[in-house]
């Protein structure tokens, strides 16, 4: 059912109907943009290794050197 049909049943006074139309239409609406969330997220995922950021490289040198000191 397009917005047109669920409009039409509502100037008809045909609520319920257009109710359930209205409902499938938010449904099928909904479902659609969950799945694209799912496939951005799944290719963020599984796009291959990240890169370490700057920070935590800077907090793995760190350490290291802390370690070097204490021996």
């Amino acid at each position: 059912m397009n917005i047109q049909d669920i409009i039409n049943n509502i100037a008809a006074g045909e609520n319920l109907v257009a109710r359930e139309g209205l409902e499938n239409a938010l449904s099928a609406k909904a479902f659609d943009a969950l799945q694209d969330r799912k496939q951005e997220i799944a290719s963020a995922l599984y796009a291959g290794p990240e890169q370490e950021s700057e920070e935590d490289t800077d907090y793995e040198e760190d350490e290291e050197q802390e370690e070097i000191e204490q021996e």
